[in-house]
């Protein structure tokens, strides 16, 4: 749900900005924090994308006889 994506950019957000406070040494944390309006917009839109297709309609059962004459089931 839109709740659980907002959820998780916060988690995400607050964990970059947790890891560039505690920098002693090493490498530098060079994770940008991300907009959660953005990314939230993006996951409607790739949800959208990935909606459901009408399922197909399916084949006309053969009769029996001419499953048995055409060797198919």
């Amino acid at each position: 749900t839109e709740k659980q994506v907002r959820d998780i950019l916060a988690d995400f957000n607050a964990r970059v900005i947790d890891a560039r406070r505690q920098l002693q040494g090493g490498p530098p944390v060079i994770t940008k924090t991300r907009d959660v309006d953005a990314e939230v917009a993006r996951w409607q839109e790739r949800r959208a994308a990935r909606a459901p297709a009408a399922p197909p309609e399916p084949e006309p059962q053969r009769s029996w006889w001419r499953r048995l004459w055409r060797g198919t089931t």
